[in-house]
């Protein structure tokens, strides 16, 4: 037989093939051949750093930089465990062109390695994303200032306030607005920072347009005022924490696109402004916030039609009859977030499925889809844009509403529904066999579901999470025969999955890269644990990551073991 070389295809063709390959794949193939290596120098623009990425055959992550030349932004893993100065340094000296770095929920912010970093991509970075570090100080900021003068967007949020870490005070704030003159954007949701940070961002960041301080308790609602004043050119402002709003908030805003604000008190004045205002919004919240009623609302959606997203979670006046009455106004949304608003019924759904042609969104988790008798969906016109439903921790939705919801919305693509106990395995299989084309489905804690049925739905499906449900290994081998090959990601962390249903997933999906099983406790309860693990990881070239049931860990994860499977391509934890 003639020996198979790359060059056998023409150029164009690879190309084809290898835009249809995941980028995490790109490593091992641009060492084939040096045509393999071009393409995919070419095709890759996105590099996520990861345990696996410093072992990476060919050099680690320096082999992997010299080789990917078009790289443009790279993204930490937040589960590394590595050395992050090492990582930093490794692209301070790529000479790459990086725009952005993302260093998102680790550990410290690597100050000293940061100011190593050279003129070009002083220049060229633009956009900083720091969110959820465990600890972020005034230092860390300073350091920020220095390396990057050229930063346009910067985020350094928190989704929790955190007094037992080293805190940013107004301080580093004031440093950071000294030095970053290009500044467009800044998130500093979630720090303990007063209006004096306010100040200084608004009055020394000449290009700011988007402001995020939410859950800044410090904050008032005049330094947001007195911030807007200053740069009426704001786009986008995010707020919330304990504020009133007044007819000031927002009176000098011309341009602004996006509103969000939560968990504050909205006056009668500033409502009325808002909705006489007449301004470009295309994305409005108002999560979990006092003073809002219908009148006010319909006021405010009537002079914005031209709204794509609207977010109202905990609205407690909104009802079925009222979105009879607002839907209408409606129909420019591509995305709609009615989380906790408990009074709304599947009636609600299909009024918006049906009124909003637009709309490919819909967050309608913590309402009462399913408990409103004989609101069905058969005179409901189908909407074939609803590619993402959120219908979590409902305790109405049956499997009738939810075949229901699926007939009206064949198109989707990521269903979740988390601990939704009506569920059943009949319902299940209704919506994939409805809608073939899901390649995301999120279960998590529907303790009803044994099984994803058998009508030969999900086709397409490449996601999995069915943690805390009752699938054991019956129900996954009946999941792994109808779709297992185009099965990606699976959490089951279920506990009556034993080692032999783990076992005949991992034979039958052979594109298979990450597998939870953390709260498996079934798996090796009778030991042959370091041969099952084995298998595992060497028997599936695909596989990327895998999450051991807590009962194993301490068992199979030394550093030895740890570093055999890294170099197979494989984290195991």
């Amino acid at each position: 037989m003639e020996e198979f070389r790359c060059e056998s295809l023409p150029e164009e063709i690879w190309d084809s093939i290898l835009q249809r390959v995941d980028e995490d794949d790109f490593e091992s193939l641009s060492l084939t051949c040096k045509l393999f290596l071009s393409i995919t120098d070419r095709l890759r623009s996105t590099l996520t750093v990861s345990d696996r990425t410093i072992a990476a055959p060919g050099g680690g992550i320096s082999g992997i930089l010299r080789r990917f030349r078009q790289v443009r932004r790279i993204k930490v893993d937040p589960a590394f465990r590595g050395d992050l100065d090492l990582v930093v340094r490794e692209i301070s000296g790529s000479g790459l062109a990086i725009e952005t770095l993302d260093l998102s929920r680790q550990r410290v912010f690597p100050s000293s390695s940061v100011r190593t970093f050279g003129e070009k991509l002083r220049k060229t970075l633009k956009t900083l994303i720091c969110t959820n570090l465990r600890s972020m100080t005034d230092r860390d900021l300073l350091a920020i200032s220095e390396a990057f003068p050229g930063l346009e967007e910067l985020d350094i949020s928190k989704s929790h306030l955190d007094t037992s870490s080293a805190m940013i005070t107004d301080g580093g704030i004031e440093a950071l607005a000294s030095s970053l003159a290009h500044l467009r954007r800044i998130d500093v949701s979630g720090h303990f920072i007063t209006d004096a940070s306010l100040s200084s961002l608004s009055s020394r960041c000449a290009s700011l347009s988007e402001l995020h301080v939410r859950d800044c308790c410090f904050i008032s609602e005049s330094a947001i005022a007195s911030a807007v004043e200053r740069r009426p050119n704001t786009t986008a402002i995010s707020i919330g924490g304990n504020l009133t709003l007044t007819r000031r908030s927002f009176a000098d805003a011309r341009f602004l696109r996006t509103l969000r604000v939560s968990d504050s008190r909205l006056s009668d004045e500033f409502l009325t402004s808002l909705a006489n205002s007449r301004l470009p919004l295309g994305d409005l919240r108002f999560d979990h916030c006092i003073g809002l009623d219908f009148e006010s609302l319909f006021s405010i959606l009537k002079t914005h039609r031209s709204l794509n997203r609207l977010g109202l979670r905990n609205a407690q006046f909104l009802t079925d009859e009222s979105m009879e009455l607002l839907t209408p106004l409606l129909r420019e949304l591509t995305a709609i977030d009615l989380g906790s608003c408990v009074n709304l019924t599947e009636w609600t759904f299909f009024r918006l499925a049906e009124n909003c042609p637009r709309m490919e969104e819909v967050r309608m988790n913590m309402t009462k889809l399913g408990s409103r008798f004989g609101s069905g969906s058969n005179s409901v016109k189908k909407n074939n844009r609803i590619r993402f439903l959120n219908l979590s921790l409902d305790n109405h939705l049956n499997d009738a509403t939810l075949r229901g919801i699926g007939a009206v919305c064949p198109e989707l693509r990521e269903v979740v529904m988390r601990h939704c106990w009506r569920v059943s395995d009949s319902g299940i299989d209704e919506l994939g066999r409805i809608c073939p084309r899901i390649r995301s489905l999120d279960v998590y804690g529907c303790g009803s579901l044994k099984n994803l049925g058998s009508a030969g739905g999900f086709g397409e499906l490449e996601t999995l999470r069915a943690s805390a449900s009752k699938i054991g290994d019956e129900g996954l081998a009946m999941a792994v025969q109808r779709f297992g090959e185009r099965l990606r990601v699976v959490e089951l962390e279920c506990t009556v999955v034993t080692e032999e249903g783990v076992g005949e997933m991992m034979r039958r999906c052979r594109r298979l890269k990450e597998v939870n099983l953390k709260y498996c406790r079934n798996i090796c309860s009778g030991g042959g644990e370091c041969f099952w693990l084995a298998r595992m990881v060497f028997s599936s070239p695909s596989i990327r990551r895998i999450t051991l049931p807590e009962h194993l860990r301490s068992r199979l994860t030394t550093e030895k073991q740890r570093e055999l499977f890294l170099r197979h391509g494989c984290v195991v934890r």
